[in-house]
C-alpha cells in the first residue's frame, strides 16, 4: 500500500530531520497530518516530542492523510496519533511537533535509513518528551491474562475500559508511594488501614495486568528510546501516566517493601508481568556493563524486533563497546553477524563472543561459532552471570595464581580464521562426554496461574531427579543434584551453596519450616527459576555432570571442551578428526576454574576446527 505521498529527499541526512504535526480533530474524524523538515539550524529552536509504540501487524494498514496525500500506517499507530489529536485548534496551537519513525524516515531509501538509525539515540534524547504508546483501552492481547475466579475473587472483570485504566493507573502510583514507605505522611492514611484503597481494587489489579502484557514491554528499540530521554510518558487510550511511577509499581511487585499489601492481594501480584519492566528499563537490568555489548545482548535477548539486524543496531546508541559494528542494511543479517564476530575475535584475541552461541549453525546460514542473534543465548542465567558479574575479578584473580597452568601461545595469536571467514581453528582439550540429558525445564508454557510458580517447578525437579539418578546409580558414584542445579561454582560461589542445597531438599520435599516462610521461599524460587527453566542437566562419561540451556539442542554423544580465550566449558558435536560443530557453552560441575586453557599441565591442548 504505497499511498500517493512522496518523500522528498533530506539535503543533509545527517542533521535533518522530518517531523508531523497532527490536525485537530474530534475522535471520529479522518486523521490529517502534516510533515516538514527542519535542518541542524532550525531544530536548535524547535522542541518536539517523540513517539515510541509497536508498529503492530505490518501487514495491516490503514489511510491518513499527510500533507494532503494519502499515506498508510498500521492500526496501532493510527491509533496513536488520534489519541494524541488535540479536539480543538487552540489545543492544537500548544501542541509540540511529533517525531514518529514510521513517517518521518523513508523506509524505502536505505541510505537514509542507516543515517537516521545512526542518530536514533541523538532523536530521543533531544526530545522534550518521550511518549510511550501501550495501545487503546482494550486490546485482543488483553484476553490472553487467565483470571482465575476463585484465587481473583472476581466474576467477570470484563474487558478495558476507561475506568478501568485510571483505576490501574491510580492503583500503580500508590505502590510507587508504599515502595517509598510514606507511613508517616498521615495524609495517606486512611487512620484504619496502613495501605491506600486503590491496593483492595481488584479490577484494577486486572487491569494493571493486562497493561504490563502489553506488546510494547516486548520491543528492542523502547529500551534505547526510553534509557536516553529527558521525560517519558505512557499513554494508553487518553489515560497518562509517568514512566518512572510505573517502573516503581513495577519494582514494588517485585519485590515488596516499604508498606505491605494484604496477604490476598500477594495472591494476584503479577510478577512475570512487572519483570517485563526489567527488560526495557535499562536501569533495572542487573550485570550490564556499558563496556561489554555481549551484556546488553544477553539481556535484552528476550525482547522482539522486526528486522533481526536490529539486535545490533537497536543498542548502538546506549552501549560504549560499539567499535566492531557498523550500521548497514544494505547487506545481509548473516553478514552482519559474521563481520562482528570475526573483527571482535581478532580486536581483543579471546572467544568472549562464544558465549552468546546457542547452535548457531542449525539454519544452514552461519558457522557455528558466530553469534546468531535471532535466536536466546547458549547460557542460562546463571552461568552468565558467573561469568560477566561484579565477581569476574575474583575470577580474575583465581586465573592469576593458576597462571603457570596457561598454555596460551603467547607468541601470538591463538585463534586462526580461515580465509572464507566460514571456519575458526582454535585450542582446547576435552573434558568429557555426554551419556544423559534430561527433559528442558519449562516452568511458564500453559501456565494459567503465573502467580503460582511452585508446583511446576517442584513437578520438573522432581522428575529430573528421579530420572538422572535412577540412570545415573547404574554408572557411577553420587550425583551432585542440588549443586548442579544451583550451579555450585566452588571455590568462587555466587550464593552459600550449603545453605541452598539444604533449602532445595528441604523445598523438594515441602518440608522448609522457618521464619517469615512465605516470604524465605517466594526469595528462593526467584533464584530457583532461572536455574530450572529452558534448563536440561546431564552427566558425562568422566562421572560428572553439568547444566546446558534447552534452546541448544544437545545431544547424548556431543562432547565437552574447554577453549582456550573461552570462558567457561563448551559442548560441541564432533565431525570429523579434528573438524567440530560448537554447540552451546555449559556448566561443569568442578570444573568452572579451568577456563581459558587453565588445565593441569600434564594435559596438552589440541587442535580444534569449528565450523
Amino acid at each position: 500500500m504505497p499511498g500517493d505521498f512522496r518523500y522528498t529527499s533530506l539535503k543533509n541526512p545527517e542533521s535533518d530531520l522530518r517531523l508531523i504535526q497532527i490536525a485537530s480533530g474530534q475522535h471520529g474524524d479522518d486523521l490529517k497530518c502534516t510533515i516538514t523538515v527542519h535542518s541542524k539550524h532550525s531544530l536548535k529552536r524547535t522542541k518536539y516530542n517523540a513517539l515510541s509504540y509497536t508498529w503492530g501487524d505490518v501487514a495491516v494498514k490503514v489511510p491518513i492523510s499527510l500533507n494532503g496525500k494519502i499515506f498508510f500506517v498500521t492500526t496501532n499507530l493510527e491509533g496513536a496519533l488520534r489519541n494524541l489529536r488535540c479536539l480543538t485548534p487552540a489545543e492544537r496551537g500548544k501542541q509540540l511537533p511529533l517525531w514518529v519513525d514510521a513517517i518521518c524516515i523513508n523506509q524505502n531509501d536505505i541510505e537514509e535509513r542507516d543515517d537516521q538509525v545512526r542518530r536514533m539515540k541523538d532523536i530521543y534524547e533531544s526530545a522534550e518528551w518521550v511518549t510511550i504508546w501501550l495501545g487503546n483501552y482494550y486490546e485482543p492481547c488483553d484476553d490472553r491474562i487467565l483470571i482465575n475466579e476463585a484465587k481473583w475473587g472476581i466474576e467477570n472483570p470484563g474487558r478495558g475500559s476507561k475506568m478501568d485504566t485510571v483505576e490501574a493507573t491510580g492503583l500503580a502510583l500508590s505502590l510507587g508511594y508504599m515502595l517509598d514507605d510514606p507511613s508517616k505522611d498521615q495524609t495517606f492514611l486512611d487512620y484504619t488501614k496502613n495501605y491506600p484503597p486503590e491496593v483492595e481494587n481488584i479490577k484494577a489489579w486486572v487491569q494493571l495486568s493486562r497493561l504490563f502484557q502489553r506488546p510494547w514491554f516486548e520491543r528492542l528499540w523502547v529500551i534505547q528510546e526510553i534509557s536516553v530521554s529527558q521525560r517519558a510518558m505512557v499513554l494508553c487510550g487518553k489515560d497518562m501516566i509517568l514512566w518512572p511511577q510505573l517502573e516503581k509499581a513495577a519494582k514494588y511487585i517485585l519485590r515488596p517493601r516499604g508498606i505491605p499489601v494484604p496477604s490476598h492481594i500477594q495472591k494476584i501480584l503479577p510478577l512475570m508481568g512487572a519483570h517485563r519492566m526489567t527488560q526495557v528499563s535499562l536501569k533495572s537490568m542487573w550485570n550490564v556493563d556499558e563496556k561489554n555489548i555481549l551484556t546488553i545482548l544477553h539481556s535484552t535477548q528476550d525482547t522482539k524486533c522486526l528486522d533481526p539486524r536490529d539486535r545490533l543496531y537497536a543498542i548502538l546508541g546506549i552501549i560504549e563497546d560499539k567499535e566492531d559494528v557498523e550500521i548497514d542494511y544494505s547487506i545481509p543479517v548473516e553478514q552482519v553477524y559474521r563481520n562482528w564476530a570475526e573483527k571482535r575475535i581478532r580486536r581483543t584475541n579471546t572467544l568472549d563472543i562464544l558465549s552468546a552461541c546457542a547452535d548457531s549453525s542449525r539454519l544452514g546460514d552461519l558457522p557455528s561459532w558466530v553469534p546468531d542473534l535471532r535466536r536466546p543465548f547458549g547460557q542460562d542465567k546463571p552461568l552468565w552471570i558467573f561469568n560477566h558479574s561484579a565477581r569476574k575479578n575474583d575470577l580474575l584473580s583465581y586465573q592469576t595464581i593458576l597462571s603457570d597452568f596457561l598454555q596460551l601461545d603467547r607468541k601470538g595469536s591463538c585463534f586462526q580464521i580461515s580465509q572464507d571467514g566460514l571456519a575458526l581453528s582454535v585450542h582446547g582439550h576435552q573434558a568429557g562426554v555426554i551419556h544423559h540429558l534430561s527433559t528442558i525445564g519449562d516452568v511458564v508454557s500453559n501456565l494459567q496461574d503465573p502467580t503460582d510458580l511452585t508446583t511446576r517447578l517442584r513437578s520438573i525437579l522432581n522428575e529430573w531427579k528421579d530420572t538422572i539418578l535412577k540412570l545415573h546409580h547404574v554408572h557411577g558414584p553420587e550425583f551432585p543434584f542440588a549443586d548442579i542445579v544451583l550451579r555450585n561454582f566452588a571455590p568462587l560461589d555466587l550464593l552459600p551453596v550449603s545453605s541452598a542445597i539444604w533449602k532445595l531438599n528441604a523445598w523438594m520435599e515441602g518440608a522448609w519450616v522457618g521464619n517469615s516462610v512465605p516470604q524465605e521461599i517466594r526469595e528462593f524460587e526467584r533464584v530457583l527459576f532461572p536455574r530450572v527453566h529452558g534448563c536440561q542437566i546431564f552427566y558425562t562419561s568422566r562421572a560428572g555432570g553439568g547444566a546446558v540451556s534447552g534452546y541448544c539442542q544437545a545431544q547424548v554423544g556431543d562432547e565437552i571442551w574447554t577453549l582456550s580465550g573461552g570462558l567457561t566449558p563448551f559442548i560441541l558435536r564432533r565431525l570429523g578428526p579434528t573438524m567440530h560443530r560448537l554447540i552451546s557453552p555449559c556448566y561443569l560441575y568442578k570444573s568452572m576454574c579451568c577456563i581459558a586453557g587453565v588445565q593441569e599441565t600434564t594435559e596438552e591442548l589440541r587442535t580444534v576446527t569449528l565450523v
